[in-house]
């Protein structure tokens, strides 16, 4: 048996990096939804605590120096799970979760050339559209504190298979590997809103979806409102010439990666 902390990413071991709020367009959600001390973050446990696996998904512990070790020391026993997606592609799928949360005014190259300064300024990781892609020393700092046994790393592509990824996940956390997944329903896709209106309509709270709630089952519900934010969403590309600066930016920070985790990666740079 599993649980997962209610609130996905509390970034509790990173509270140090952060300040009292973040001030980017909606970052509002965020400053709020974190674990300020102990005792909140293992609040958030107390209702799985006879399960066997307890978990959270705080994506900016890789990115900050020192969290590995908290972690560690927090729980040497703990396993850490690591998904890394091609950085180019990452950080243009940033920049689109920006823009189809109505956040992001700018093109994605006025935001690149912005990054710095709204950094400087206080806004959330999730605007460092290109800093948080320089993966290598990120996961060095976990294969130096964790044993291998501990510490599990997948990329992106390997997501094609759901299932195989979920088996293995399940086997490395000592967990059913049979149990069974519905991974048929995309989650958080990103996207330009075809309608704002619509689109804010699916996404956010509203009367009438309060309304429907005692009378439709909660996973059909869900179902049914990711496919709904899906169809009001289009997909756009980033310019060439953009792709071909980040590939450049990222090559040597990917070749030294590959020798860490010892996968070909060459895919990310052609």
């Amino acid at each position: 048996m599993s649980y997962m902390s209610p609130i996905k990413e509390p970034h509790f071991f990173a509270r140090d990096y952060f300040p009292e709020k973040f001030t980017g367009p909606g970052d509002e959600g965020f400053s709020e939804n974190r674990a300020r001390n102990l005792n909140d973050y293992l609040r958030l446990f107390r209702n799985g605590e006879n399960a066997s696996i307890r978990g959270e998904g705080s994506v900016y512990y890789l990115y900050f120096p020192g969290i590995a070790e908290r972690l560690y020391k927090f729980n040497p026993d703990a396993k850490v799970i690591i998904i890394l997606r091609n950085p180019v592609d990452r950080a243009f799928s940033a920049y689109m979760h920006t823009v189809r949360d109505g956040r992001e005014t700018l093109t994605f190259e006025q935001a690149l050339d912005r990054e710095e300064q709204r950094r400087k300024q206080g806004f959330q990781p999730l605007w460092w559209y290109r800093e948080l892609g320089l993966y290598s020393s990120q996961v060095a700092r976990y294969i130096n504190v964790f044993p291998e046994n501990q510490c599990k790393i997948f990329l992106f592509e390997d997501l094609r298979n759901t299932q195989h990824v979920m088996r293995d996940t399940f086997d490395f956390l000592n967990l059913d590997p049979n149990m069974p997944i519905d991974a048929s329903v995309p989650i958080n896709e990103s996207g330009v809103p075809k309608s704002r209106l619509l689109y804010n309509f699916f996404a956010k709270p509203n009367i009438f979806k309060e309304l429907l709630k005692p009378l439709v089952p909660q996973r059909f519900r869900q179902r049914l409102g990711q496919r709904a934010k899906s169809m009001t969403l289009s997909k756009v590309t980033m310019q060439p010439e953009t792709r071909v600066m980040l590939r450049q930016y990222y090559r040597r920070d990917v070749e030294q990666l590959e020798g860490l985790i010892r996968r070909d990666l060459s895919a990310w740079l052609h």
